[in-house]
This record gives structure tokens, sequence and C-alpha cells, in this order.
């Protein structure tokens, strides 16, 4: 097997907690041997820790490490800006959730792939969970079967799931750096909104919508396509509650089929919840996610079908114990190689970005 000389561009909550683990352990399909983080306590840590030779401030300092591939978990307003530079320097790349923050954004990473031929995945992991993918058999044949399709996710942040973790804070992030984020990710979410924000939307649109909410219509753009049916532009509606903790997200399907998703943010509870519902006429498919930072908690699904004489035949799979976020890299790995295409597409993307953000413009109007 190739394995591919590959960095990882920012070590936050998600990039310590999970790609760089996991980067590390697939040393079979990788090489890891670069990060780039902001943060000198972060870069000593995490370097320290999965024995990473090549340690930079910035992206420019990857560019002499000879590299063919990047997963980069920078903060969400610099995606566009640092994915349009690793591909047009040749490398493939990983780019977390949301790929960007405003169409925009997205189209400039395209122009960049489409010019360059390289690989770019977007990293929905969550379509990668066995359990998903296996619940994606069990859908009925027809969408105009399906009646419902129901999200409920509460979210209490991160904290309850990774402090057992080996976890370094960037208490020392030069400051100018967080000043250009704050302006970036201002400057973008009023170019996504159309106008500029308070606190509430801003949290709204930034946290509910963009950077929670988009598993879920990830998620469901999958059932969708497996379905034969296009992920709508626009949403029916949106709706935002607790000062921008809370959004909703609704569309309707062919047959008289409706989707309803609802994200709150509830750091009082320390209890993480994701539960995605098919009611379809013959049968009711629900997946139950565990939180993501927790590493192997297998993803309950549940089948429910009638039997006969009126009775109720309940399925549950235990379909593996494998991690979403090493089936992803796997998947990248397979695609930056050529021996398979990218599953989780840019353009999936832009239109998941395009329905979150109408959801959130239908919300405010």
């Amino acid at each position: 097997m190739r394995r591919l000389r590959v960095g990882l561009l920012g070590a936050g909550l998600v990039g310590q907690a999970e790609h760089a683990f996991y980067l590390w352990e697939e040393r079979e399909r990788f090489e890891f041997i670069a990060l780039a983080d902001a943060s000198p306590a972060v870069r000593e840590a995490v370097g320290a820790r999965y024995g990473i030779g090549e340690l930079h401030a910035d992206f420019a300092g990857l560019l002499g490490c000879a590299l063919e591939a990047l997963v980069i978990a920078a903060p969400d307003p610099f995606h566009p800006a640092l994915t349009a530079a690793a591909l047009n320097a040749g490398l493939h790349v990983m780019c977390e959730k949301p790929l960007a923050l405003t169409l925009a954004g997205c189209d400039e990473i395209a122009a960049a792939r489409d010019h360059t031929g390289r690989v770019l995945q977007v990293a929905y992991m969550k379509r990668y969970d066995p359990a998903y993918r296996r619940a994606l058999e069990l859908l009925p044949a027809r969408i105009e079967d399906v009646k419902l399709i129901s999200v409920e996710v509460n979210d209490p942040d991160q904290a309850p799931f990774v402090a057992h973790l080996p976890m370094t804070a960037p208490d020392d992030m030069p400051e100018h750096l967080r000043q250009k984020a704050r302006s970036l990710t201002c400057m973008q979410l009023a170019e996504a909104a159309g106008h500029p924000l308070d606190d509430s939307g801003a949290r709204a649109l930034a946290n509910g919508f963009l950077s929670a909410l988009v598993h879920d219509v990830a998620i469901v753009h999958g059932m969708l396509a497996r379905l034969g049916v296009e992920m709508p532009a626009e949403a029916d509606r949106g709706a935002i509650f607790d000062d921008g903790r809370g959004v909703q997200l609704g569309f309707s399907l062919p047959g008289q089929g409706l989707v309803s998703m609802t994200h709150l943010n509830l750091p009082g509870v320390p209890d993480y919840t994701e539960r995605v519902t098919i009611y379809a006429v013959d049968r009711i498919i629900e997946l139950t996610f565990p939180s993501p930072y927790l590493r192997h908690q297998p993803t309950r699904l549940t089948l429910r079908r009638p039997g006969t004489n009126q009775e109720l035949q309940t399925a549950e799979y235990r379909v593996s114990y494998e991690e979403a976020f090493r089936d992803q890299l796997r998947a990248f790995h397979r695609a930056a190689i050529g021996q398979a295409p990218v599953e989780t597409t840019l353009e999936q993307a832009r239109r998941d970005i395009e329905i979150l953000t109408s959801a959130f413009r239908k919300a405010v109007a």
C-alpha cells in the first residue's frame, strides 16, 4: 500500500482529539511528518506526542516538507484561502466542515481544485459511520414512501467528552491572529446573511447552522442521494431560538414527506444525543449517534417493521466498533492514490451551505 506524506494544518479541538491521533495510527497509509499551528504550546505538545519532525507556525512553513496531502482543521474563516493555497501547491486536501462560511468561499476552493486536478474531500465523518452506511441499505426503494425525516440534537459543547484526552489549550495564540479570525468571521457571516449580525445571529449562523446542523444536513443529503433525490438549495423554513443557541431547518420531500431538523446547544446538561429517524410507510429507521469525540462508541441503529398479526418486529444493528474518523481518512487515502472517487465532495458541501444559509435567512426575515 502506497503511503502518503501528510501534514496537519490546525491542531485545535478536532485536530488534537481526532485527526492527529488517527493520522499517527494509520501509518500503513500515511507518513505523518508535519504539523502547522499558530500556538507554540500546541505545536510542541502534539509534535512530541506523535513524533512529528516538522513543526511550523503556518502553512508557508509546510511548503518545504515535500508533502503529498494535507488535512486542514484550521478555524472556519481560513478554510477557503488555506485550502486553495494547498491545492495550488499540488497537495491533496481533506478539509474540515464547514468547507466555507460563504458560497464564494466554496467557489474559490472549486476554482483551485479544478485548475490543479488535486483531490478535495470534505470531512463529513458521519457519512463514513458504519451504522449510517448500513442504514442507507435499509432505506425504502422510493422517496415517496418516506413520510418524515426527523433530526433532534442536544449538545452541551465538547468539554465532557474530551476531558479524558491529552488536550493542550492554545493559550499562547498570538493576539493578532485571534483578532484576524474574529474579523474574518464577522465579515464572512455578514456576507452569508446579507447584513451585519448581532451576537445572537452570529451564534446561530456560525455555530448552530454552519458548524453543528451541517452534520445532519450532510447525513440527510447522503440519504436523499441514495434515493435518487437532489438536495434542495432552499429550505422551506428556518427558526432561531434561545438567543441563537437553538436552530431549526425544514423542507419538503417528493410524495408529501417532510424533513425537520433541530439543534440545541444545552451546556447545562452534560449529555450529547443526536437522533436521526426515518419514518416510512412500512418501516422506521433510527440512528442515535454518540458524541463524536468518544472513540469507538458505536452508533445505535434500530429498525422497526410490521410482522404478522399486527406484531412489531424490532432489530438493533451493532454494525462495527470502527471509528468514523478513521474510515474517512482511509477514504481520503483511496481517493488520493486514485483507487476510488471522492465520496463527500465539494459540490455536496456547497449545496449544504446553501440550504443552511437559506434557513438562517428565512429565520430572521
